[in-house]
């Protein structure tokens, strides 16, 4: 029995903020986690990866807190 999951890569804007920090960012103030891109390797730093198992409503009300700022 084979298990899989669906992911959606995201490049971080502007590159201001590492992955891991970001990561921390939303963990922090939206109990929310997505992985960070730097744990996949070094090519990966830049980038955040989101589980596809994750509900929509709660992927874009972490986005629509995030861009009230």
């Amino acid at each position: 029995y084979k298990r899989q999951g669906m992911f959606i890569w995201c490049k971080i804007l502007n590159g201001s903020i590492k992955s891991e920090d970001f990561v921390d960012h939303l963990l922090d103030k939206y109990n929310f986690f997505i992985s960070p891109g730097s744990i996949f390797g070094s090519q990966g730093e830049g980038y955040v990866r989101i589980s596809l198992c994750t509900e929509t409503k709660k992927i874009n009300e972490v986005f629509r807190k995030n861009n009230k700022k």
